[in-house]
């Protein structure tokens, strides 16, 4: 029996999401954070969608592997958890800057920059 999205817990889809952000931003593929972990890169996609519920001695070696906390895991009480799917975009755009050669990369990055610069 297959799960449906409406019956996962919000924080494990939460953690997954995260979990998917970092490992992306930390230009790893599923299976290398699988075998930072000791699992299948199978068992990773699980995570990632919040399937399956990550030990507290899993996400300890996740954030070791990932070079962050683990709280870093968890939804934050301020501006970022009003913002449903932050890090599902963050996630999507790393993503996608990972698949972009290095001239288009720095073209995001400038852009973004000069983005950021006029709402300041």
């Amino acid at each position: 029996m297959t799960m449906q999205r409406d019956d996962l817990d919000p924080i494990d889809i939460h953690v997954g999401a995260q979990l998917k952000a970092l490992r992306t931003t930390a230009r790893l593929t599923q299976a290398e954070l699988a075998g930072a972990l000791g699992v299948t890169f199978q068992q990773v996609q699980k995570y990632e969608k919040g399937v399956n519920r990550m030990a507290a001695s899993t996400l300890a070696r996740a954030a070791a592997a990932l070079n962050c906390s683990v709280t870093d895991f968890y939804p934050k009480a301020d501006a970022d958890a009003a913002q449903p799917g932050r890090q599902d975009v963050l996630g999507e755009l790393a993503g996608l800057y990972d698949k972009m050669g290095k001239r288009q990369q720095d073209a995001l990055l400038t852009t973004a920059r000069a983005l950021a610069d006029v709402r300041r």
